[in-house]
């Protein structure tokens, strides 16, 4: 058996299926899976879905508690609502899976079919906010299927906007999209069941697409009502009382954001390590973490004024002045305050060690935020 291809991997906030609450998991999207992990460097996955069969929703227009929130569905229909920390990181993990998915059901190569017709484009068209083929909700053998359409409701859209002349060339084109993974059967009625087909020109066959990006349909994210309660293990992190810092509730009086990640801190009681969202502020200069993905309002878990701050590198050495049990962590960081305080921090990777670095020390000089 072939070995697995890494495709990408980064921190993002999952909702939880059972207490429905969101933590940050360590996610890692190969050729054929998606794994998610309680801490980065697990050996065992807390959960995956594998992409053969499955299709991601971005954003998640039925989920507005949250920014920046996308939706993976398995061929069984296990669902993961995920948040990235911003739209584009979201647009970047829903595009990897989109493709990753194809490449598990494609049929065949090639992406034109025997009509002529550009697949890439017409799935553009198809997807279209204002005049692509409408998804719905929609009911098959007492079980509720959404985001779907019927294979009646591709072939009429097929041909009123002219990729198809007659009913023959739209199910030849349905078929394509099929081969080519740009679209799956979801379900289909009995009668339909021994018909050796991948496309029925029916309104009791179902499909999605593999992968649908809703890119510029009008997103009314309000300010997060969402009343998720934070984990217990969350008693040990307060903020640090400083003066001249703005109170919370006043976030429009903060300096602009500069810059946001995840990162990896240590914790100040315990010592253990947890991945936090870090949002680096100007003028004045803060450095704010949070549980999961920012949301407009949120409270921070807590905050480090950075103004004559010392930022060094941890060297994993005998006579380093910062120890850490665990000696396989690399890309550590470390972050003083005026008054002494330490927090020690880790990066996915040398350059986004250097890079936060940098951003700490002179703020003012980070180009984009």
């Amino acid at each position: 058996m072939a070995s697995r291809v890494l495709i990408k991997d980064g921190f993002l906030v999952k909702k939880g299926h059972v207490r429905t609450n969101w933590r940050t998991r360590w996610f890692e999207l190969y050729d054929d899976v998606l794994f998610y992990y309680r801490k980065k460097g697990d050996k065992v996955a807390a959960g995956f879905i594998p992409l053969k069969g499955s299709s991601v929703l971005s954003p998640c227009p039925k989920y507005q508690k949250k920014k920046s929130v996308f939706q993976v569905s398995s061929r069984r229909d296990h669902q993961l609502l995920i948040q990235a920390h911003n739209d584009a990181e979201r647009d970047e993990w829903a595009s990897a899976l989109g493709e990753a998915i194809k490449a598990c059901d494609r049929l065949r190569e090639g992406t034109t079919s025997h009509s002529g017709v550009n697949l890439t484009e017409l799935i553009t068209a198809l997807q279209d906010p204002a005049a692509g083929i409408k998804l719905r909700e929609l009911t098959l053998k007492h079980t509720l299927y959404t985001n779907c359409f019927t294979g009646s409701d591709l072939v009429d859209w097929l041909i009123e906007w002219s990729f198809a002349e007659n009913t023959e060339e739209a199910v030849t084109i349905g078929t394509n999209l099929i081969e080519e993974a740009h679209m799956q059967p979801l379900a289909k009625d009995k009668s339909l069941e021994k018909q050796a087909k991948l496309f029925f020109d029916d309104r009791k066959a179902l499909y999605k697409f593999s992968a649908y990006n809703l890119g510029d349909v009008k997103r009314a994210f309000d300010s997060s009502s969402d009343s998720d309660r934070a984990s217990s293990d969350e008693g040990n992190e307060k903020d640090e009382k400083k003066p001249g810092i703005p109170k919370q509730g006043s976030l429009e009086k903060m300096g602009k954001i500069v810059k946001q990640g995840f990162l990896i801190k240590r914790g100040h009681m315990r010592h253990t390590w947890k991945a936090r969202l870090f949002v680096l502020r100007d003028e004045p200069p803060l450095l704010q973490y949070y549980k999961g993905s920012k949301v407009s309002g949120e409270k921070p878990l807590g905050e480090i004024p950075i103004r004559w701050c010392n930022v060094n590198i941890v060297e994993q050495t005998p006579d380093a002045e910062v120890t850490v049990k665990n000696k396989s962590r690399i890309n550590l960081f470390s972050v003083v305050t005026q008054k002494g305080k330490m927090y020690v921090l880790q990066a996915s990777t040398p350059e986004e060690q250097e890079s936060w670095m940098r951003a700490i020390m002179s703020p003012s000089d980070v180009e984009q935020s």
